[in-house]
């Protein structure tokens, strides 16, 4: 029975994966009641799991790890076969290596071969993102197991609680086979789709992409900012009031999109060509988007002739505030770039570490700084005595790409400040 008095049914499962989402993924379901064996087959990983230590931290998964390890009801295999690979469903959790073309399916097809070596279970939940049309293949090719697609809609930061209480789940597949997995979230007060493999692919892809098109809109109207003064922040609160669009869409000017949400707009495009099919659309929602992110590098370049000798202090680097994962960065290539003309490139980011930029305090940041660059918005950033950091400065630039300060508190600093997308200063 669990806290709110709701008998249980516990399900014996297996979750292989090497990075993020397997962790989450091994967590959250011991968190639902079940019994997971979690399966890497990278050695290192698998032996810092069973340290306790996850590749990637994420709140509350370390915690996680060490607790259900304890009881008993997490155990860790660097394989699916043997006895501890006998499971009722396998949730196929491992991370996609992001390519130019999107996808690394020779990675993942590796992986996949892996995960399914042992036939020790009869269910494969897949919740790699993946393109449209992979797991109708895999089906077709491993008839002795049964395929169901499981989308995941996590955030870094967010993520084991977005698992255990999400939006909605879908469920792609069979009908019979996707109402053996519904079993493992009978307890999960969401709304829950039962569609097809593809349909369950395609609501990935139209979930990321839809987020998308509202970034990269937002993005486009705040080049109107400058000239006419509009803050931005003032026309999102307005259009989330709408009913039409919502309280929770992306309507907050801001640096724009990158990682996994950028592969899923080059999948659909390379799948569209294969079909012989154009999507003008999304290829310009890419293009809108790579162009504003470059706003940083177009307000340092408008500010220095040249970089040589300049020290560029980050606050930041990740793609999400509450994570180490420095995947989908949208500053680390800058920061190469800077290198690569001659400055002095320093980050000072608390989650990040082996980072070749990192200093260990917030003060090394700004001594001396020509620049600083605020890139993501973090608590302990926006309460750092900013006064007193400013005047270590050498010169008093401040790039606040995250809209860290707001626009009055700003005016007080007496520094060469910009941000997006809120009018003049």
């Amino acid at each position: 029975m669990d806290k709110r008095g709701i008998m249980e049914e516990i399900m014996k499962l297996t979750v292989y994966g090497s990075w993020h989402l397997a962790e989450v993924y091994a967590v959250g379901l011991c968190e639902l009641g079940h019994e997971v064996n979690l399966v890497s087959s990278n050695t290192e990983t698998y032996e810092n799991y069973k340290k306790g230590k996850p590749p990637v931290f994420e709140p509350g998964i370390s915690e996680g790890i060490k607790k259900y390890a304890e009881s008993g009801k997490l155990s860790f295999s660097n394989t699916t076969a043997g006895s501890e690979g006998k499971t009722d469903i396998c949730f196929f959790a491992q991370d996609v290596n992001i390519t130019p073309e999107g996808v690394d399916m020779k990675d993942i097809q590796d992986h996949f071969r892996k995960a399914i070596e042992g036939k020790n279970f009869k269910i494969l939940c897949v919740s790699s993102q993946l393109p449209i049309g992979t797991c109708r293949r895999w089906q077709e090719e491993n008839k002795d197991i049964d395929i169901v697609y499981f989308p995941e809609f996590l955030r870094f930061g967010d993520a084991l609680k977005r698992f255990i209480e999400p939006d909605y789940i879908v469920l792609g597949g069979e009908a019979s086979v996707v109402q053996k997995v519904s079993e493992v979230f009978k307890n999960v007060n969401s709304p829950k789709f039962s569609v097809s493999l593809e349909e369950a692919e395609m609501a990935k892809h139209a979930a990321n992409i839809f987020v998308a098109m509202t970034v990269s809109f937002i993005s486009e109207l705040t080049k109107f900012s400058e000239h006419f003064d509009i803050d931005f922040e003032k026309i999102g609160a307005i259009l989330r009031a709408d009913k039409r669009i919502g309280p929770k869409a992306y309507t907050l000017p801001g640096l724009g999109f990158s990682g996994t949400v950028k592969r899923d707009i080059v999948v659909l495009i390379n799948e569209a060509k294969k079909l012989k099919k154009q999507l003008p659309m999304f290829e310009q929602i890419i293009a809108v988007n790579d162009e504003h992110n470059k706003f940083i590098e177009y307000e340092l370049k408008s500010r220095f002739q040249t970089f040589k000798d300049k020290k560029i202090g980050f606050l930041g680097a990740t793609y999400k505030p509450f994570t180490s994962n420095m995947r989908g960065s949208l500053v680390a290539p800058l920061m190469e770039g800077l290198k690569k003309e001659g400055a002095l490139v320093v980050l000072y980011d608390p989650l990040v570490e082996n980072n070749p930029y990192t200093v260990g305090s917030i003060n090394e940041a700004f001594s001396g700084a020509d620049a600083v660059v605020i890139a993501v918005s973090k608590k302990e950033f926006r309460e750092a005595p900013h006064g007193e950091l400013i005047s270590s400065m050498r010169k008093k630039v401040i790039i606040d790409a995250a809209n860290m300060f707001k626009k009055e508190d700003a005016k007080k600093l007496g520094v060469d400040y910009s941000s997006i997308g809120r009018g003049k200063l």
